[in-house]
């Protein structure tokens, strides 16, 4: 049976989860939808497009979800959160998530929040949340990007007051500071905060992988006679989990080698997405954009063009990328908003599900996390397996042999992953 489970509220962030057990030679599975749980991992997920969904849609889906990953014995069970934190009072709210969690787990007490992940430049302090952007180190509510985000812009980086706001009850969770991991008192901060009654979360500091391992280490030694420890938090979490239980040497990234030509799918409106795309399309990949018009109504006709014409490009062995945004600039982001991420993820998908029934490509990436979800659903994916290490939150996937997309090399990336030429790097054009 696993030791450690998850739910994620999208699927680029559970890919993230996957990476991070692979990377220490746990082998992990995450499922999709009400597809069954395998028992044959260390660690095991369900993942969902909550993220991307409000009101009785996320409620529905969450339990679902939760009561599904309740059936197994585990030791630590994960509530993935994006590490940037991005949702609201209505849509993916996170504090919801929390509601639910002790609606399925009543005995469970306090739940901590730790969202940091250092190796990915996610950091926590005295409650403030960061992350890296550029080279660059920013608050939450000044991040170039998440303080932009379409569908959940970060006005807030201090956390007490984001879940304060999306638990809307008007107290503000208690929480966990950096002094205490220097003065040795943070297993007495962690006792008392998992001991206040009532409380439905706190919030935990962490800047560095010692944080984050004493973190796993509360979690791991509290006791389970009523169902999991139970934690809301990022990749960096169950990196940190899979460090406490392995003894392997962490696993590196090898050489990229496509059976073929690649084709990338983007629904990501991240600017470094936007330049992973240009950086593609200025080394000769063929730049296919969604119209603008078909973001907003389904136009058959003009689903086909866009089909012969990645079919077209791909029968001559060119690199793909059909996307729906260059970045917040383009003009199609505007038009287009507000689009529907179930709609645009299952275009995307649609699309990249025909090009590998069609043998055309074996070598999938996907870009952005709140439509990643629904673009897997519209391949039929069921099941996912890690590969091989990639990037980090990246890793190259296996889907089920049912799926359309069955044999194919996939590469899940969220809107802020990656380095700059990601894609080619992908397609093995950089030397090794």
């Amino acid at each position: 049976m696993p030791a450690f489970g998850f739910v994620a509220d999208d699927l680029t962030g559970a890919a993230d989860v996957l990476a991070q057990s692979h990377r220490y030679g746990l082998e992990a599975v995450l499922v999709i939808g009400d597809a069954p749980l395998p028992a044959d991992a260390d660690v095991v997920g369900i993942a969902g497009p909550s993220r991307s969904l409000a009101g009785e849609a996320f409620d529905t889906l969450v339990r679902r979800d939760l009561a599904g990953i309740a059936a197994l014995n585990l030791e630590v069970l994960l509530y993935k959160v994006c590490s940037t934190f991005d949702s609201s009072t209505t849509v993916g709210s996170i504090g919801r998530g929390i509601q639910l969690l002790h609606e399925q787990f009543a005995l469970h007490g306090p739940i901590p929040v730790v969202p940091a992940q250092p190796a990915f430049g996610r950091y926590t302090a005295f409650s403030n949340h960061y992350a890296t952007h550029a080279g660059q180190i920013y608050r939450l509510d000044r991040h170039p990007v998440m303080s932009r985000h379409p569908s959940t812009p970060m006005a807030e980086a201090d956390l007490r007051q984001v879940l304060a706001e999306q638990l809307g009850t008007g107290e503000v969770p208690g929480a966990i500071h950096l002094p205490v991991y220097e003065d040795g008192t943070f297993k007495d901060a962690w006792a008392d905060r998992r001991r206040e009654l009532g409380a439905p979360a706190f919030v935990v500091d962490a800047v560095d992988e010692r944080h984050m391992d004493a973190v796993a280490e509360a979690l791991t030694r509290e006791e389970h006679g009523h169902g999991p420890s139970i934690v809301v938090g990022s990749g960096g979490i169950m990196a940190a989990l899979a460090r406490s239980i392995s003894d392997q040497t962490p696993r590196t990234p090898g050489p990229q080698r496509p059976s073929g030509p690649v084709l990338a799918i983007s629904a990501s409106a991240s600017s470094t997405t936007a330049e992973q795309i240009n950086d593609a399309i200025t080394h000769g990949w063929e730049d296919v954009p969604v119209p603008a018009e078909l973001l907003q109504r389904h136009d058959t006709t003009a689903v086909a063009a866009l089909d012969r014409r990645v079919s077209a490009a791909l029968q001559k062995g060119r690199n793909v990328v059909v996307h729906t945004t260059r970045g917040p600039g383009d003009p199609r982001y505007g038009a287009a908003k507000p689009a529907d991420a179930g709609y645009v993820g299952a275009l995307i998908g649609g699309i990249a599900a025909r090009m590998a029934t069609a043998g055309l490509t074996r070598d999938i990436a996907v870009c952005g996390g709140d439509t990643s979800s629904h673009a897997l659903i519209a391949m039929g994916v069921r099941e996912l397996r890690v590969s091989d290490q990639f990037v980090t939150a990246g890793p190259i996937l296996q889907a089920d042999g049912r799926s359309a997309v069955a044999g194919c090399r996939l590469l899940l990336k969220g809107g802020q992953v990656g380095p700059t030429n990601i894609l080619r790097r992908f397609a093995g054009q950089l030397p090794d």
